[in-house]
């Protein structure tokens, strides 16, 4: 092989490197929008899994001449899919979406750490200490209630004598039904009533349709989410939300 040979061989392999790393490139960018964004805070383990694995095969087909650019494509295109036919199913299903995204999980309660719990999402007294200290707090004993969420983040519910005063706890009058020293929960989530969450909130479902028809409300099937807090309010969304008119957001 003359010289000349060799130049051209050089060349053409680079040019084809070029043209299947910006191939990938914008193939990887289309499918992400495809996917959703989320905030890196907000990625459940699935997530994080589906992530590294789009960009590990993006990158193989990217710089691996011997996987024909049809074969990359479809790889990605097909992966894509069950991700999506996934993120899909726990829309739509609770189950589903318990299964794949995990539920929350209180490793604290009344100031006391629920080591069991905590044992069973692998979380150790060095990760729960950090987390407190992230949200300001160097005392368990101050937080009434302490739920590690799918995400592995801690949330936190500090005990009355340690939350800061508002206008409200000067004249504060509750006339609602007594709630269990628990998190708020969700009471309907997607137009379907959680009944264990209203037993375990002391309160049963002629409560919530009284609460609901006071607002309005005569469908439980409108109703995307309504959580309870554990003073008693009850917060409630509809399926049907919609923007103020006139107001776009743009990426």
């Amino acid at each position: 092989m003359t010289l000349q040979g060799m130049g051209d061989g050089i060349q053409m392999s680079f040019l084809e490197l070029t043209l299947r790393v910006t191939l990938a490139f914008w193939v990887l960018l289309a499918l992400t929008r495809v996917m959703g964004r989320k905030q890196v805070s907000q990625l459940t383990y699935f997530d994080y899994v589906t992530g590294i694995s789009i960009g590990s095969i993006t990158a193989i087909f990217a710089v691996d001449k011997t996987i024909p650019l049809v074969t990359g494509l479809s790889a990605l295109v097909i992966w894509t899919i069950w991700v999506m036919i996934v993120k899909f199913g726990t829309l739509k299903s609770i189950p589903a979406r318990k299964y794949i995204n995990g539920e929350p999980i209180m490793v604290i309660h009344n100031g006391q750490i629920l080591e069991q719990n905590m044992g069973s999402r692998y979380y150790n007294v060095d990760d729960l200490m950090m987390e407190l200290r992230e949200n300001g707090i160097f005392d368990p004993n101050e937080v009434q209630i302490g739920v590690v969420e799918p995400n592995g983040k801690l949330s936190i519910l500090k005990k009355p004598q340690f939350q800061p005063v508002t206008a409200k706890d000067l004249n504060l009058q509750n006339n609602t039904p007594s709630i269990n020293s628990t998190v708020g929960k969700e009471l309907i989530v997607d137009g379907e009533i959680i009944i264990e969450n209203l037993k375990s909130n002391n309160v049963d479902e002629n409560w919530l349709q009284q609460q609901l028809k006071h607002r309005g409300i005569t469908d439980v099937s409108q109703i995307m989410i309504a959580t309870i807090t554990p003073q008693g309010t009850l917060y409630i969304d509809k399926d049907q939300d919609s923007a103020p008119k006139n107001q776009k957001f743009k990426d």
